[in-house]
């Protein structure tokens, strides 16, 4: 009786018979086992496997009255979901009455989890593939995980529920035209899962192009959708978890690693240098806001620092001419400072279930704030940066007023010298509100001398610069500064950073080094005669392969 009632299950294909044949082979070596006269060994079996037949195939034909409770499922998530949302009735496979959802309802929510987060693997090996086996390199094996297995670890649950939910989605997805071609079809008993190496950012690049486009050309100051696009990107982003020796959010100032930062300037005639020399806390911090251009990270007018981590990355990152001096110095910060670390959001994670709906969102904007980096410090060619410049500028005043994040500036990769390591070749921004620089009681111009060197011996130079005071200057007051001299704006931020006189150093630029990558130009000829009324073409109208484009590069 009960061989004939699981034949007509396995003709007519309408369960997974996969459990049930374990439990049968079970149950009939344990038969073996005993005299074959005693009833009691061929009850057992026919009790048995009634009871896991009758199992199955209620799951089959009734999905909607069969409960799975919270204590068969260990996904926390979803665990915790049906614990506060599920009715309470009697599972299905533990016999307990707790908070439950029914089979169609798990079913739907790790069909869904598995479309967002797996794919599906090919059936036959690529044709790579199918050459190296044929040249006998490798076997074939293919990638991925049975489906069930997948379902049971997604679920954290025990075999029979897996096997449950997978006959349920195979059953939805299967279709006669499918099976009579002998076609796989998504969630079929043979089919292999694995994880998506790649979340699909499409809707984030989107909105990035959208970015772009309406600041350039639509509207640049009241932009409400820029906002609500930047909020998409940066939501969160001071709980997102990186690597173990890397931060999202930095901290700078004393007793950190990043203590200090170096600024240089060059100058065009001795006049400049000397102005430079006497005055380093002014002429080498900010410039004031009348004279701040349009930088990467801020728009003109807006006085910002810039400093980098060394002062050979100072130097590479205002691309001196060669022939003039530079003057470099280091500013020591004085106060705690927060800033955003851009580099490390390209390794950056997010930790969740994936049966949490916004799961899906936080990785495609985490696989977004890998790439930000890149299209933050993207090199400008001279003549662009007033155009080029206003994307990230924008972003920067965003984040500069970010409540939530609290940031002080943004330290970012230079772009300048990239063949050093980027822990070590590194630029930082200071907003406005953290770019104050205390300024110290220095004599001016008309007190002090500027000796370069001196003769050593007949012809011998030997360099020695020295600012000397030789005058009493007017009393200047170092925590009296004014945002703007003409209206009498007076600068209330609190100082973040000071001059530290004895690193200032005078450069003398003797040559440039460039790294580049070089590309071979072929020639060739193809063409095309195009007849005109039996007049001749002329040479002007004939089309080659290689002048598609304008000849004329700028």
């Amino acid at each position: 009786m009960v061989e004939e009632q699981i034949n007509l299950v396995r003709e007519t294909r309408t369960i997974d018979l996969q459990p049930v044949n374990a439990q049968l082979n079970h149950y009939r070596r344990l038969s073996r086992t005993c005299n074959k006269g005693v009833p009691w060994a061929l009850f057992l079996l026919k009790c048995c496997c009634l009871s896991i037949l009758e199992k199955c195939l209620m799951c089959r034909k009734a999905p909607h009255k069969t409960w799975i409770c919270t204590s068969c499922i260990d996904e926390p998530f979803l665990s915790a979901h049906i614990k506060s949302a599920g009715p309470r009735k009697i599972c299905h496979f533990c016999s307990k009455k707790r908070p439950c959802f029914n089979l169609e309802k798990i079913s739907d929510l790790t069909e869904t989890a598995i479309e967002q987060h797996f794919i599906r693997t090919p059936v036959d090996p690529s044709p790579m593939e199918y050459a190296m086996i044929k040249y006998g390199r490798h076997g074939w094996y293919r990638a991925g995980d049975e489906i069930e297995c997948v379902i049971e670890n997604l679920l954290q649950t025990r075999p029979e529920i897996a096997s449950a939910v997978q006959q349920f989605l195979e059953d939805r997805h299967s279709d006669f035209d499918s099976a009579s071609m002998g076609e796989e079809t998504e969630f079929a008993s043979e089919s292999h899962y694995e994880e998506r190496r790649k979340v699909d950012t499409g809707h984030l690049d989107g909105l990035w192009k959208k970015f772009i486009t309406s600041l350039q050309t639509e509207s640049r100051y009241i932009n409400h959708s820029v906002r609500e696009t930047l909020y998409g990107i940066f939501n969160g982003l001071e709980t997102m978890q990186v690597g173990r020796e890397q931060t999202v959010i930095v901290k700078a100032g004393p007793g950190t690693a990043i203590s200090s930062l170096y600024r240089a300037r060059w100058s065009n005639s001795h006049e400049m240098l000397e102005k430079i020399l006497v005055l380093p806390d002014r002429e080498l911090g900010p410039p004031p806001h009348r004279s701040s251009g349009s930088n990467r990270m801020s728009a003109r007018g807006i006085s910002v620092f810039y400093g980098a981590s060394s002062v050979e990355t100072a130097i590479s990152e205002i691309r001196p001419p060669v022939g003039c001096d530079v003057v470099s110095a280091g500013f020591r910060l004085i106060r705690p400072l927060r800033l955003l670390n851009l580099p490390a959001l390209e390794s950056v994670w997010e930790s969740g279930s994936m049966f949490d709906p916004d799961y899906i969102n936080k990785r495609a904007q985490v696989a977004f704030l890998r790439t930000l980096s890149r299209l933050m410090t993207d090199p400008v060619l001279p003549g662009e940066e007033e155009f080029r410049y206003i994307p990230t500028q924008v972003i920067a005043e965003y984040l500069a007023d970010a409540p939530r994040l609290a940031l002080d500036g943004i330290l970012y990769p230079s772009v300048q010298q990239p063949a050093l390591p980027s822990s070590e070749n590194y630029n930082v921004v200071l907003f406005h509100k953290a770019s104050r620089v205390q300024y110290q009681a220095l004599p001016a111009q008309d007190a002090c001398q500027i000796n370069f060197g001196h003769h050593c011996d007949e012809d011998e130079w030997e360099v020695d610069i020295c600012v000397t005071q030789t005058a009493e200057s007017a009393e200047f007051v170092p925590g009296t500064t004014w945002i703007d001299t003409a209206s009498h704006v007076l600068d209330t931020r609190e100082p973040a950073m000071e001059i530290d006189l004895v690193t200032v150093s005078v450069h003398h630029i003797g040559a440039v080094h460039f790294d580049y990558s070089s590309d071979t130009v072929r020639r060739s000829k193809h063409i095309v005669e195009v007849p005109l009324d039996n007049h001749v073409v002329p040479e002007s109208t004939i089309l080659t392969s290689d002048s598609w484009q304008d000849d004329i590069p700028f």
